[in-house]
């Protein structure tokens, strides 16, 4: 018996009328979405009841469990993603925060400042060299390379052949009004 078929087994819960069943018989026949309520099977049906959202992406599916309702669990994963993004940006894909090994939390705080502004730089750099575009994607879907990627490339060029134009995404983030901070 391959893995596969094991795994589709142990995928199991119970429909609010009791029905044991799997996600993959409750999904089988579905092509995009598919929303439902049950419970998560554990021997006994006493579980809280969970709303399952379930959506196709490239061939595999997203499925998420959760006590909201499923399409506002599906927004809340997307907003998640994003976040989860920023994370890796920050930390293996970019500027690895955590190569530091600072464990002091008021130490700590200076370097993560430090990879906001980063973050934000280099997410403006982008979305001013893109303009309305989108980042270019591999043939399985995939971005190419990420928008903070883009942006963090773009700065390095830039502060290597023109360190004043590379200050520009930076001056755009500042609100407008305020006066420059002179250090005496």
């Amino acid at each position: 018996m391959g893995t596969a078929s094991a795994y589709r087994r142990l995928q199991r819960f119970v429909t609010d009328g009791s029905c044991e069943l799997t996600l993959f018989a409750r999904l089988h026949r579905t092509r995009a979405s598919r929303t439902f309520r049950g419970r998560l099977w554990s021997g006994c049906a006493d579980g809280p009841i969970l709303a399952f959202a379930a959506k196709r992406l490239r061939g595999e599916w997203l499925i998420v469990v959760s006590n909201l309702p499923p399409r506002r669990a599906l927004r809340a994963y997307r907003r998640r993603w994003a976040i989860e993004a920023m994370f890796g940006d920050a930390k293996t894909r970019g500027l690895s925060i955590e190569d530091t090994r600072l464990t002091c939390p008021r130490k700590r705080a200076l370097p993560m400042a430090i990879v906001a502004i980063a973050l934000a730089w280099a997410g403006r750099a982008a979305a001013d060299l893109l303009g309305g575009r989108e980042p270019e994607r591999k043939s399985h879907g995939y971005l190419a390379r990420s928008w903070f990627r883009i942006g963090l490339d773009h700065i390095r060029n830039l502060l290597r052949s023109d360190p004043d134009r590379a200050t520009y995404p930076w001056r755009s983030l500042a609100p407008k009004g305020l006066k420059s901070a002179r250090v005496v």
